[in-house]
């Protein structure tokens, strides 16, 4: 099966990028939107960072919220797993 990556052009502080994935044009305006809001965000908290510092910044954040996420579904998971055993419902 042949994945179709789609091209999704933005500006970001002034710079052009072109952006391929598989994720709709509705998701990536979102992810857009909400990438400039955190830039212009942490340039009202620190307006001596630059665009690499605040960009290393979003990307320590945003790793550290994705891993605290797969924790908290792995904990879930064990959790419901728990439950069908007590259950008896010894299915995935």
């Amino acid at each position: 099966m042949r994945i179709l990556h789609k091209r999704f052009r933005t500006t970001i502080n002034g710079k052009d990028y072109v952006i391929t994935g598989e994720k709709s044009a509705q998701h990536m305006d979102v992810v857009i939107d909400l990438l400039k809001t955190q830039l212009e965000q942490l340039h009202h908290i620190d307006p001596t960072l630059d665009t690499t510092d605040r960009c290393i910044l979003m990307a320590i954040n945003a790793i550290s919220d994705s891993l605290s996420r797969e924790n908290r579904i792995k904990q879930l998971e064990e959790e419901i797993q728990a439950i069908k055993s007590q259950n008896g419902m010894n299915f995935k």
